[in-house]
């Protein structure tokens, strides 16, 4: 999947390492919150960018006016979680100051260095919670965050943040210890059977 996750037949180390935010530091916190795109009945917003030495991380929200969500039929939660046909589906991207970008979207216009994902959170018919994660931190210059959905009214937009302010910040970041890359653990031995009558259901092969 990832063209630069492996060197010689072998992880990368440093790319392993960008794969999530580092667990050995405390991240600059930046007010960068920003309204990505929005209708009278629907927002989306970026909130809450942190600052590590790899990358940043942040939080993407949307909010629906009223119980029933953003269009008849369709839940908020659907439009950023499922992946079902005929589904509208929101598409979230980046584009650094030197060209290179990536998206939601499994492939097309992903640079291969870049890891851009997203981690946990939550949702339903009106409101969506996403943590995001993006690595490399953004080289010097202007950082693009582009949304759209046109079925549910976000048309597409395009809204710049300060990727140097970004990238100052995460070379400020506190590192605790130094890092260590993840042990390998032995896989969990099976649990053994439960305890139960022969004549139970769950006894049954």
């Amino acid at each position: 999947m990832w063209s630069h996750a492996f060197a010689d037949g072998e992880p990368d180390p440093d790319f392993v390492r960008r794969m999530s935010k580092p667990d050995n530091e405390l991240p600059t916190a930046l007010p960068m919150n920003r309204v990505l795109s929005r209708t009278p009945d629907l927002a989306v917003a970026l909130l809450g960018v942190q600052a590590y030495t790899t990358g940043v991380a942040f939080e993407l929200i949307a909010r629906a006016r009223g119980e029933d969500g953003p269009s008849d039929g369709t839940r908020l939660g659907e439009i950023f979680w499922e992946r079902r046909p005929g589904t509208p589906q929101f598409l979230f991207g980046v584009e650094f100051a030197d060209g290179r970008r990536a998206s939601s979207l499994p492939f097309p216009g992903r640079s291969g260095d870049i890891v851009f994902h997203q981690g946990g959170g939550g949702g339903g018919p009106s409101s969506v919670e996403q943590e995001w994660w993006l690595s490399p931190l953004p080289p010097e210059g202007p950082l693009l965050i582009v949304v759209r959905c046109p079925e549910i009214g976000l048309e597409e937009t395009v809204v710049e943040l300060d990727g140097t302010a970004i990238r100052r910040a995460g070379e400020s970041a506190v590192v605790l210890w130094p890092y260590e890359p993840p042990t390998e653990h032995s896989p969990e031995p099976p649990a053994p059977p439960a305890d139960l009558p022969p004549d139970s259901w769950f006894a049954r092969g």
